[in-house]
């Protein structure tokens, strides 16, 4: 069963993204899209948004009680994901979002996941409290 704090963490990051215009789907058994394939993977939320120039993903990672071995677990599924491009698309970019509680940053403060990862950092009333951007802040594919 899910704990209050994980859904509490999926309602903020969910009002936060769906403000930056991106559809999005919690948790789902399947790609809401055609072109995407995975296997062995699933977002705790998932958005799609289109403009002329591009297509971006967002995947959400709500880790309660975050350790760097799951972390670094899911990011090798992540890597599994398989896109159709569309011919006419300049890109197709992939932004990891992982979402952590206050006082935890220290257990996923290394490198090899900040490099791929932006950490949000959610208060336990379900406020985002600070915003931490990776390096290139999205991976392109």
């Amino acid at each position: 069963m899910e704990s209050r704090l994980h859904e509490l963490f999926k309602r903020a990051v969910f009002t936060e993204l769906e403000r930056e215009g991106y559809n999005l789907y919690v948790e789902p058994l399947e790609p809401p899209l055609s072109r995407l394939n995975w296997s062995q993977y699933r977002p705790d939320v998932f958005g799609v948004l289109y403009d002329e120039a591009e297509s971006r993903f967002v995947l959400v990672e709500c880790e309660t009680n975050p350790r760097i071995k799951r972390i670094k677990g899911k990011l090798s599924k992540i890597r599994s994901l398989n896109i159709q491009k569309i011919l006419n698309e300049k890109s197709v970019v992939f932004r990891l979002l992982l979402v952590i509680p206050s006082g935890m940053l220290y257990r996923v403060n290394y490198s090899e996941i900040r490099r791929f990862w932006e950490i949000w950092i959610v208060n336990y009333r379900g406020e985002i409290i600070y915003k931490i951007q990776k390096k290139d802040y999205y991976m392109n594919v």
